[in-house]
C-alpha cells in the first residue's frame, strides 16, 4: 500500500464511520453497527473502494487497544473481582455451550472430519470485548454490576480463545496436544495479568517525579502512550492478546486502583487524571477505526446463496447467538441483567476472524467454510450490539436506579 492509497483509506475509514456510526446514535443504535456498516460500504461487499491489508490491521489493532485503556480506566479492581464467581461461569459456559452445539452441528451438516467441527466450534467461543464495552460505554452501564460481569466473561473469554488456539495449532502441526505448553502459557497470561496494574503504578509515580516543571509538551499523553505500546508489547510477549496490555495499564490509571500498597503511596490522582484525559481524543479517533476495519474484512460475495446453504447459514448463526444468551443466564439475578450480559456475548468479532483465518491458512477450513465461518462472524458482530441496546433499555425501563457504580 502506497502512501497516497492509505491517506485516502484512512480518509474514507474516519468519515463514513463517523458519519454513519453518528446516523445510528440519532436512530437510538449502536454506533459501532453503524461503523460497521460503513466498513461493508467500503470493503470488497459492496464499492470495494478500501481492501483489506497489513497497514490498516496495525491502526485497527490499535484502537482496540486504546479502547481497552479508556475502560480500564473506568474500573474498579475490587468490583472486578467481586464479579469473579459469575464472571468466570459465564465465560466457561460461553466457551462449552459454543463449542457442544456448534461443534455437533457443524460435524452432522458441513464436514467429516471431526477436528475441523471441534475447530468450527472453537472458533465461534470467544466475545469481542471491545465492542461489547463500546456499547455498554455509550449507555453509561460498563461500570455496574453486570458491566463487571461482562467485562470478566470477556477477559476470561480472551485468555480462553488464545489458550484453545495455541492446542489446535499444536494438534494441527504435530498431530498431538502439549499440555505442557499449555499450561505454561496460562500461567503467563496470569502472571502478566497480575502484575502489570502494580508495575505500572509504580512507574507513574517515577514519571511524575521526573515531569519537567511546568512542562507544556504534552508529556502527559506522551508517557501514556509509551505506558501502553510497552505493556500491549509485553502482553504479546506473554502470550496474551496485546490488547489486554492496554486494559492493564488503564487499571493502574484508575482513581479506583486498589494494591497493598496504598497506605504508603499517595494516590497520584491529578497526573493519572491528566493521562486519561489527555488520551481520550487519540481514543475517540482510533476505536472507530478498528469497527470500520471489521466491516472491512467482511466479503458477503463469497457466500453460498442457495436455499441450502442459506438455512444451514440461519441455522449455525442462530445457535452462535443462542450459545451466548444461554450462558448469560447465569450473568444476572432478574430476565433483564440475564439478556444484557447474553447479549453482550454475543459478537465474535476479531477473534474470530483470527480463528479463521489461522485455519484457512492451516488447511484446517477450506474457502467455503471459512466464508461461512466470517458470515456467521459478521451476523453475530451485527446483532449482538443492536440486542444488546435493547435489552439496556428494558434494564435501565424495569429498575430506573440502575446506574454506573
Amino acid at each position: 500500500m502506497t502512501v497516497e492509497q492509505f491517506i485516502i483509506a484512512l480518509c474514507l475509514i474516519l468519515l463514513c464511520g463517523k458519519v454513519l456510526g453518528s446516523i445510528f446514535e440519532r436512530l437510538q443504535l449502536p454506533a459501532v453497527v453503524g461503523e460497521i456498516l460503513a466498513g461493508l460500504l467500503l470493503g470488497p461487499t459492496f464499492l470495494n473502494i478500501v481492501t483489506p491489508n497489513a497497514t490498516l490491521a496495525v491502526l485497527a489493532e490499535l484502537g482496540v487497544i486504546l479502547l481497552l485503556f479508556s475502560i480500564g480506566c473506568e474500573t474498579s479492581i475490587k468490583r472486578l473481582s467481586q464479579a469473579g464467581g459469575r464472571a468466570a461461569l459465564v465465560a466457561v459456559l460461553g466457551i462449552v455451550i459454543p463449542i457442544i452445539m456448534i461443534g455437533i452441528s457443524s460435524a452432522y451438516y458441513l464436514t467429516d472430519s471431526y477436528f475441523t467441527a471441534l475447530y468450527l466450534g472453537c472458533a465461534l467461543t470467544a466475545t469481542s470485548i471491545g465492542i461489547s464495552l463500546r456499547v455498554l460505554s455509550q449507555a453509561q452501564q460498563a461500570q455496574t454490576d453486570v458491566g463487571n460481569v461482562i467485562l470478566g466473561a470477556a477477559v476470561i473469554d480472551d485468555i480462553a480463545g488464545v489458550i484453545l488456539l495455541s492446542l489446535l495449532f499444536n494438534f494441527a502441526s504435530f498431530g498431538e496436544f502439549d499440555l505442557a505448553s499449555s499450561l505454561i502459557l496460562t500461567a503467563k497470561v496470569l502472571l502478566f495479568l497480575i502484575l502489570t496494574p502494580p508495575v505500572t503504578r509504580g512507574l507513574l509515580y517515577l514519571a511524575r517525579a521526573l515531569k519537567p516543571f511546568a512542562d507544556k509538551s504534552g508529556y502527559e499523553v506522551i508517557i501514556t502512550m509509551v505506558l501502553i505500546c510497552l505493556f500491549s508489547w509485553l502482553a504479546h510477549w506473554f502470550g496474551a492478546p496485546a490488547l489486554l496490555g492496554g486494559f492493564a495499564v488503564g487499571l493502574a490509571l484508575s482513581r479506583q486502583f486498589t494494591s497493598p500498597f496504598n497506605r504508603y503511596l499517595v494516590n497520584p490522582f491529578s497526573f493519572t487524571h491528566k493521562m486519561e484525559i489527555s488520551t481520550k481524543t487519540m481514543v475517540d479517533v482510533f476505536a472507530p477505526i478498528f469497527f470500520v476495519y471489521v466491516g472491512i474484512r467482511l466479503d458477503l460475495s463469497q457466500l453460498d446463496y442457495s436455499s441450502g446453504g442459506i438455512m444451514l447459514l440461519v441455522w449455525l448463526t442462530l445457535l452462535a447467538i443462542l450459545s451466548k444468551l444461554l450462558a448469560g443466564w447465569f450473568g444476572g439475578r432478574t430476565w433483564q441483567a440475564k439478556a444484557v450480559v447474553g447479549s453482550a456475548m454475543i459478537p465474535r468479532g476479531e477473534v474470530g476472524l483470527v480463528f479463521s483465518e489461522l485455519g484457512y491458512q492451516m488447511g484446517i477450513i477450506d474457502g467455503k467454510l471459512f466464508t461461512e465461518l466470517v458470515v456467521i462472524i459478521a451476523i453475530t458482530t451485527l446483532v449482538g450490539p443492536m440486542m444488546l441496546k435493547w435489552s439496556i433499555k428494558q434494564q435501565v425501563k424495569k429498575f430506573p436506579q440502575v446506574k454506573p457504580n
